[in-house]
């Protein structure tokens, strides 16, 4: 008997973006391509769905730069798409690993949201200071079972999954897939870690609200990798010890 498709609780951050599709109308793009867009801090990451043939996608909201095999070469053009927030496209995601004629790219970001619930249900989430010194969740710490099944999940990565290139690059550079899966995990950890009375239970907004946080002053209690590990570092829940 198969298993039926898990139901993802519509999470704190899952807000409607200005212009994203509304939640009905996202199952019409399954059987577009996707390709995960991250974003400082990670939950502000963006999953955009486009037609490899260059059509419209249903809803699109907006152009995206790809780059495509043309004969021996590779090569951009503009293409509309549909570009939704991580917290709405979750579901969506999910849902596309047993659609028929689903997209190849939306089914493998589907296997990725599947594998990040995994490690989050065991309990691999850390709190710490993003690049842009936001406060976010990310998964972790890894194991090596956890390192093997990463890399065998990249390794699958379909071409339209990873076709925006890198900004800033000299010349035409696509994101690596490891990274990438890596950044998608902690997208998924820092939508999901978030509850609506989370900002009110601890009584602050950082690690809790949807909207970034500024929390550059705690980057020095923070190890890259293992969260704040120091006693005396910051409680991102605000809990006190004791009773």
């Amino acid at each position: 008997m198969e298993a039926a498709t898990p139901v993802i609780p519509a999470p704190h951050s899952a807000t409607a973006a200005s212009g994203a599709p509304a939640a009905a109308q996202l199952r019409d793009l399954i059987g577009c391509a996707a390709v995960f867009v991250p974003c400082d801090p990670p939950r502000t990451g963006r999953v955009a769905f486009w037609r490899p043939d260059s059509t419209a996608p249903p809803q699109a909201t907006g152009r995206l730069t790809v780059a495509r095999a043309h004969g021996g070469a590779v090569r951009t053009r503009e293409v509309e798409a549909a570009v939704v927030p991580v917290a709405q496209a979750l579901q969506v995601l999910v849902e596309a690993r047993r659609v028929p004629g689903a997209g190849p790219a939306a089914v493998f970001w589907g296997a990725a949201v599947l594998e990040a619930l995994h490690l989050l249900a065991r309990g691999r989430l850390l709190p710490g200071v993003s690049p842009g010194g936001f406060d976010a969740w990310r998964i972790g710490p890894y194991d090596a079972e956890d390192v093997a099944r990463l890399r065998e999940l990249a390794a699958a990565m379909p071409p339209e999954a990873r076709a925006v290139p890198v900004e800033g690059q000299a010349g035409l550079d696509l994101p690596r897939a490891e990274p990438l899966v890596r950044a998608f995990f902690d997208a998924v950890a820092d939508v999901m870690a978030r509850t609506p009375a989370a900002p009110v239970a601890a009584g602050g907004d950082a690690w809790t609200a949807a909207a970034p946080q500024t929390v550059e002053q705690h980057r020095a209690w923070h190890v890259p990798g293992r969260g704040f590990t120091r006693l005396d570092s910051p409680n991102p829940h605000g809990c006190k010890s004791g009773g």
